[in-house]
């Protein structure tokens, strides 16, 4: 029978058959239930899962007897705290040679002693036993706290650094339903209209189902999860069936039924950014006893679910505030790509507007690029098996092709559109020179008719119109051959060895008009760019051209790239390098060029070949194509086992399918 009923958890063990009687008149002080030996067990089942302060007032004779097996009890539950008080002469150590540690015991008492010295020892003996409960659960709290804070630290390492924005709020839910030991959750995200102000609650994940649809839900107070993003406060709902229906939001039990699950107890906290403005809701469901726990439908019922206490709301707030700026930072990021990303189309466009010519020409030389390099990850064997690119140096390759060709804004547009050796007026000021001539000529031969006319009359005078008509028609026909050649030579294709040769003769010839004027039927600047062997550009425009390339790493050289991108400059730097040294602007050998830049040479060359947009060139079949590119592999200009991944895997179908 107890004492007193006690809620501190607090027993007396003890042999003497009539201690309740002595101590009955104290039982206000004591406070504790009083069991035989024989009736440990109940301790457990009294205690209701609290530690147990338990006192043995035991005597000498019982002690020595079952100190091994109150030993062992002890030593099979740690959550009880126990004092031993001995029935003994106030000299008595026998207890030292027993199995039960010796800092246990408290102090003897004899039968004999007043009864209010065994009262103040019991009182003092409890007293102990608080001090030592109250330092372990001190340390428990400590424990936890110090558990707690490591995984706070480490959530917030974690969203801090996770980009993938899908996974960043699946971390955020979890993380949020570990640190209260939730059985489930939602998390929703708050979406704004186009000036900026919140417009709906969008569901995007739910820890039972992560592949749900998205649903939105309006900002108001009718829900729990839109009053808590509409009022900013959080809510700890002990039991959503039991609401007084005095809220005014209510409980959907929807989910529930449609889901076979219990929702009991409920924690929704809005996450909020620096501004104080809601971005989210985290809403957790089911507090357990332990995280780890699987409960089925009934235990969800019982006592199995706990309500949320104020430190679990305390930590979820503290998730809910890491989380917001997570969001917030990935937003940032995703803003500020998405940013740069229209800067960079913003900027080739720009670029490829000078030259209508080579319209798309960088779009198509960094999917060609992207493709070759997704290729090569995916190979098994050879040269570049060990060669992996993720998805930032994917990304980094992407750019600097994009912008390989930016530097072509520091070339003169007539040189950069430049489609044949001489410009239109060019030609036509030649062409008028020659029809010139063909005039004078014919002006010439007229004066020397009058001048038979006047000396001869009409005698012989139709057989001297027909040898006048006669070299008239040579004279004619020999300019216009003339201009004929000219006109082929002038061609960007590969100049004629016959053509040449006639050039270089047409060069030296001049004519004398009948006003005495000596003019040359091409003047040397001419001849030099029509002599031009292949391509429409002399050296000096050719070099021109190909600044463009240090143009391009000077610009790129100044924007600040990030840690992933900071390739960039020096793989478009070198798209124009040749393994064998010959290529510009710096001549670089095999192992001093960028994988990645032999990689766009392959896509730059094989996309001017088979471009049909360009008027001074056809495009070429893709099997001469091919052809080509495998003569730059014989002439050590490109990599062959790189072009072999490019023709192997086809990476160029999807780019000339859709052309």
């Amino acid at each position: 029978m107890p004492v007193t009923k006690s809620s501190d958890s607090q027993f007396i063990i003890t042999d003497d058959p009539f201690f309740e009687g002595k101590v009955a008149d104290y039982s206000k002080k004591i406070k504790a239930k009083v069991l035989t030996l024989s009736e440990l067990d109940q301790i457990e089942t009294d205690s209701h899962g609290r530690i147990a302060k338990v006192l043995f007032y035991i005597s000498r004779y019982e002690l020595e007897n079952k100190h091994q097996e109150i030993h062992q009890f002890l030593k099979n539950h740690p959550t009880i705290m126990s004092n031993f008080i001995v029935r003994a002469p106030i000299d008595y150590t026998g207890y030292i040679a027993l199995s039960i540690e010796e800092d246990l015991f408290f102090t003897n008492v004899p039968d004999d002693a007043p009864l209010v010295f065994l009262v103040k020892a019991l009182a003092n003996a409890f007293t102990s036993l608080q001090m030592v409960v109250d330092k372990f659960e001190l340390q428990k709290r400590i424990n936890v706290s110090t558990n707690e804070i490591s995984k706070l630290t480490r959530i917030g390492i974690s969203l801090a650094n996770e980009k993938d924005f899908t996974k960043l709020l699946r971390d955020i839910l979890n993380s949020a339903r570990e640190i209260s030991n939730s059985d489930s959750g939602s998390l929703y995200l708050v979406e704004k209209d186009e000036r900026g102000n919140p417009r709906n609650l969008r569901f995007k994940i739910s820890a039972l189902d992560l592949n749900s649809d998205e649903f939105i839900l309006p900002i108001n107070k009718k829900s729990i999860a839109g009053y808590v993003a509409f009022t900013g406060k959080q809510l700890n709902i002990p039991n959503v069936y039991e609401l007084s229906g005095k809220e005014e939001y209510k409980f959907n039990s929807d989910f529930d039924k449609m889901s076979n699950y219990y929702s009991k107890s409920m924690l929704v906290v809005p996450m909020k950014d620096h501004h104080d403005e809601v971005v989210g809701v985290i809403q957790l469901i089911n507090r357990k006893k332990n995280f780890q726990i699987k409960l089925t439908l009934e235990e969800m019922k019982t006592n199995s679910i706990l309500e949320y206490d104020k430190y679990s709301e305390e930590l979820v707030m503290a998730v809910a505030g890491q989380a917001a700026v997570a969001i917030q930072n990935n937003n940032l990021v995703h803003d500020i790509e998405t940013l740069f990303e229209g800067f960079v189309t913003a900027s080739v466009s720009a670029i490829e507007s000078r030259d209508p010519t080579t319209s798309g020409h960088s779009f198509r030389v960094a999917q060609y690029t992207v493709g070759l390099a997704e290729s090569v990850n995916g190979i098994q064997a050879g040269r570049f098996k060990d060669v992996h690119f993720n998805e930032s140096q994917v990304k980094e390759i992407r750019y600097a092709s994009l912008l390989h060709d930016f530097g072509k804004v520091g070339v003169r547009e007539k040189v950069l559109v430049k489609a044949k050796k001489l410009e239109d007026y060019e030609l036509d000021l030649i062409r008028w020179r020659f029809q010139f001539i063909l005039k004078d000529v014919e002006a010439n031969l007229s004066q020397k008719k009058i001048e038979y006319l006047k000396k001869h009359g009409n005698n012989g005078y139709l057989e001297f119109e027909k040898s006048i008509q006669l070299e008239y028609s040579l004279e004619k026909e020999k300019l216009e051959e003339m201009v004929r050649v000219i006109s082929e030579s002038n061609e960007p294709s590969i100049l004629e060895e016959g053509n040449s040769h006639f050039l270089e003769e047409i060069s030296k010839m001049s004519y004398h008009t009948t006003d005495g004027n000596h003019l040359n039927l091409l003047m040397p600047r001419e001849f030099n760019f029509l002599s031009i062997r292949r391509g429409s550009l002399d050296f000096d425009e050719r070099r021109e051209i190909e600044s463009h390339v240090e143009h391009t790493f000077q610009f790129l050289s100044k924007i600040p790239w990030t840690r992933e991108l900071k390739m960039v400059p020096a793989i478009a730097h070198g798209h124009h390098e040749k393994l064998n040294g010959s290529g510009y602007p710096r001549g670089l050998s095999a192992v001093e060029i960028p994988v990645q830049a032999k990689m766009m040479a392959i896509a730059d060359i094989f996309d001017a070949l088979t471009d049909q947009d360009r008027p001074y060139k056809k495009a070429v079949p893709l099997e001469r194509a091919f052809d080509i590119l495998k003569m730059e592999v014989r002439d050590q200009h490109i990599d062959g086992d790189l072009l072999d991944i490019f023709i192997g895997s086809k990476a160029y179908e999807k780019i000339l399918h859709k052309r």
